[in-house]
């Protein structure tokens, strides 16, 4: 299967992101449940799966920085009932501004380690359903008229991608391109494919900066 193309239109600036992020943490309901949750995945690149899953006991925060331990999901029905995984967690870094929303949440609501990090105000889990509804009235509500119709943050995975895409404009070396599929939990080659908008250099230059990756992870 083919990997789509990231369009760079759908990618949400980071005032737009503050902006709407802003918008759901106001809400009365699950506001700033909600905030914390979309704001894993605008700020660490969580797959909106991933954070639902975030127990406080998989975040190790301080003042100033924090990471996220993101566990392999279940890989059969077996594992899936006893909660049991395979592999090492994903490290993640967490900004100052994400371990700050983080940290608030926790003494907010009193959680504990082996809480989950986002549920709904009534204690019960936050579906898929809940987030996607009120981005859509997020959207509708801070977004320019043209924007709204656009691709423009369309989906919360939207978040995801332009914090990747933040990362990948950033890099210098084979190896920092290593680094973020490592934190992203996918493969050095697909991240040339899928942000092509994030390497000026040619197809060429692209493919040899992916072997290199590689090279130097298996050397490493």
């Amino acid at each position: 299967m083919s990997l789509a193309v990231v369009d760079e239109k759908s990618l949400p600036s980071d005032l737009q992101r503050d902006g709407l992020l802003e918008w759901v943490g106001q809400r009365a309901r699950n506001g700033r449940t909600l905030r914390a949750f979309l704001s894993s995945v605008a700020f660490a690149a969580l797959r909106p799966q991933e954070a639902l899953v975030l127990r406080v006991r998989d975040m190790r925060l301080t003042e100033k920085s924090g990471v996220l331990l993101i566990r392999p999901r279940p890989l059969s029905g077996i594992d899936a009932h006893t909660g049991n995984v395979t592999g090492a967690p994903r490290v993640v870094p967490a900004c100052p501004e994400l371990v700050d929303i983080l940290r608030a949440e926790v003494a907010r609501r009193g959680l504990r380690p082996e809480d989950a990090m986002f549920t709904r105000e009534d204690g019960l889990p936050l579906s898929g359903a809940i987030y996607r509804k009120v981005w859509r009235q997020a959207r509708e509500a801070v977004l320019e008229t043209h924007e709204i119709d656009s691709p423009l943050a369309r989906s919360v995975g939207d978040l995801r991608d332009a914090r990747i895409s933040t990362w990948l404009k950033d890099h210098r070396t084979a190896l920092d391109v290593l680094m973020v599929a490592e934190r992203v939990g996918v493969s050095a080659s697909s991240l040339v494919r899928r942000f092509p908008h994030c390497f000026q250099q040619s197809r060429e230059a692209a493919n040899d900066l992916i072997e290199a990756a590689f090279a130097d992870q298996h050397s490493g």
